[in-house]
């Protein structure tokens, strides 16, 4: 039976409102960690710079996927935590995460139309068996890594301050602090040992791991602003 078009708008906000709230949603992550700053990362700010991480790596390796079926799975990946929330590394229930992650998904999109399209976009980044979810698999992980290391580059993570972070005693976590790893160098080398990455993704890490993000992210931008201004500047003076 056709929906009338009240309901049609009650469906398509209902998923929206749903999805929107991962503005709000930290990365658990970041609350282990006690990060210090005047705000969190959130999960939709993760799948967001997760997808540009995508486009730039795919645009500067010449990466063999479809890349906007990797993008739109980047924009969906993260589409059961609204409702399960962004479970920790460590947890009771995250060897149930894939179980309670489908009960979410199934539950929020049951009431739209083409809900086959984002559910095929969730399953195939879960199964990991196409080139282009794996490829995401390894964004997902890498962004989260990169973010680790702005995060240590403000000095926002006290390692003293982590006796209640069973994140810290995960075992190759615990060896590399006490190898006297800086927190973004620990979350650096933990993800090149433990996720596989192929060699563009090792060359990324490993670049980031000695360079200062901040000073190369401003830099970039910096420049951006100067051309902006500059044009600006020129159309004033052809005005006065």
């Amino acid at each position: 039976m056709e929906k009338s078009r009240e309901e049609k708008i009650k469906t398509a906000l209902e998923y929206y409102l749903s999805e929107a709230s991962l503005k709000d949603l930290p990365r658990t992550g970041w609350l282990d960690w006690h990060v210090q700053r005047d705000r969190i990362e959130s999960v939709a700010e993760h799948s967001h710079a997760s997808q540009h991480l995508a486009y730039a790596i795919w645009s500067e390796f010449d990466i063999p996927v479809n890349i906007d079926r990797v993008i739109a799975m980047l924009a969906f990946h993260e589409n059961e935590e609204p409702v399960i929330g962004d479970i920790p590394l460590v947890s009771d229930i995250k060897v149930y995460k894939t179980e309670i992650g489908k009960i979410a998904v199934t539950s929020i999109l049951e009431k739209m139309a083409r809900k086959q399209y984002a559910q095929s976009l969730i399953t195939e980044f879960e199964e990991r068996k196409t080139k282009e979810a794996k490829f995401a698999r390894f964004i997902d992980k890498l962004e989260c890594d990169l973010t680790s290391k702005l995060y240590d580059e403000e000095d926002a993570v006290d390692l003293n301050n982590q006796s209640d972070n069973a994140s810290s005693l995960v075992p190759l976590v615990a060896k590399l602090l006490s190898e006297g790893k800086s927190f973004g160098e620990m979350w650096m080398e933990f993800g090149r040992e433990v996720y596989g990455y192929p060699e563009e993704f090792e060359s990324i890490s490993e670049y980031a791991e000695r360079t200062n993000l901040h000073e190369l992210r401003d830099a970039n931008l910096d420049k951006a602003k100067a051309k902006v201004k500059s044009f600006l500047n020129s159309v004033i003076k052809s005005t006065e």
